[in-house]
């Protein structure tokens, strides 16, 4: 664990990144009038360290003392001061210096040795200083479908998530490959391209998402239990199919709507739980939505009603100022209005206007257009 004082210098650093910046870096007393270790770290970044390291020694009146000085960084040589001479009664003193970078990934070890014969009096010290700090940001990469992300430098090979380090301001390119019986939707976050490769800039932390879909993607299918009056939507041919043959539990059926699967924005999926609740599904194309599910999962406690991610369901486009551009149909969603009831929240996902006033007519609330479907 860093001292309050050097997290306070490497905060020093963040505010002049990428320049040069002069500052003090603290290192331990000497072990011994000959001996002195320090111990180099750089969280967050790159950071370029000068080193100089002074020995001194006196000679007794009567004989000659002989001084010289090693430095190594990880027992690697990094300078080195050939032996003097220092006549009876007088004194000396060698300097050395090394300059050298530090990255994030592991500490550097500095050790300075002065080696010594005759002599009256020895010391030696260590004047470490920081000159520059680079810092470093993580790239994240996610893919949602059947599919792989990779970079041209090697780096990144992302078959789901992933997480890379880089310095500021490093360009990398990413190239999506989708899987076979599978098409590259499009890129969401720091990459904003239709085309397989994209470039992002390390200027800051960045978040990559690489959407696949199915060459010839299972529509969404939509069944209603009648016991419970929920509905439930599912894209996976498997799950629908388990549904059918009752392991759902009972009062499962089609509702013979269903609407097409496709575009660059993924559905995130959720369900809360038998007990203690809610015994109901949810989806969401909107990111803030998403966003706040997640939080509200990971700080509630399990045994408390809450919304459990399952992944994403889907792919499908976002509407536009509450409606959907050409070459697209309008996915409605109605809520049951659970929470002011006290049952369990549901809502009902639909490109059929006809069904969607069904649900209105029984007191649900309308809540616009949640998604765009292809047509």
């Amino acid at each position: 664990m860093r001292s309050p004082f050097v997290a306070a210098l490497f905060a020093a650093f963040f505010s002049f990144a990428g320049t040069s910046f002069a500052a003090p870096y603290p290192c331990p007393p000497a072990l011994n009038d000959s001996t002195i270790a320090c111990t180099f770290s750089s969280p967050g970044g790159t950071t370029t360290f000068v080193v100089n390291v002074t020995a001194s020694a006196s000679a007794n009146e009567q004989t000659s003392a002989s001084l010289s000085l090693d430095m190594t960084l990880d027992t690697q040589p990094c300078d080195s001061r050939p032996t003097i001479i220092i006549p009876p009664s007088t004194s000396d003193q060698l300097t050395g210096s090394c300059r050298f970078t530090v990255t994030s990934a592991r500490p550097v070890a500095l050790l300075a040795l002065a080696q010594s014969q005759n002599t009256l009096e020895a010391s030696i010290t260590l004047e470490a200083t920081s000159v520059a700090f680079v810092p470093e940001y993580a790239l994240t990469v996610s893919t949602v479908g059947n599919g792989t992300v990779a970079s041209t430098d090697g780096r990144v090979n992302c078959g789901y998530d992933c997480a890379v380090v880089y310095t500021a301001d490093t360009r990398i390119t990413l190239i999506a490959s989708a899987a076979t019986g599978s098409l590259f939707g499009g890129w969401q976050g720091a990459c904003d391209a239709v085309a397989t490769t994209c470039t992002v800039t390390m200027s800051a932390s960045q978040h990559v998402m690489a959407i696949f879909a199915l060459e010839n993607s299972p529509p969404v299918v939509e069944f209603h239990n009648a016991v419970l009056d929920h509905y439930f939507i599912t894209a996976e041919p498997a799950e629908a199919a388990a549904i059918d043959a009752g392991s759902a539990g009972p009062g499962w059926s089609r509702t013979g709507l269903s609407f097409k699967q496709g575009g660059d924005t993924p559905v995130c999926r959720y369900y809360g739980s038998v007990a203690p609740g809610p015994n109901s599904h949810f989806y969401s194309a909107f990111a803030e939505e998403c966003s706040l599910l997640a939080q509200l999962e990971a700080t509630t406690p399990d045994a408390q009603r809450r919304w459990n991610s399952e992944g994403f369901g889907f792919v499908t486009s976002l509407p536009l100022n509450g409606g959907c551009q050409s070459g697209t149909v309008p996915v409605h969603r109605a809520y049951n209005n659970g929470f002011l009831l006290a049952k369990d929240a549901n809502h009902r996902f639909s490109t059929d206007a006809a069904a969607i006033q069904q649900v209105l007519a029984r007191g649900w609330i309308y809540e616009g257009v949640a998604m765009c479907a292809p047509q």
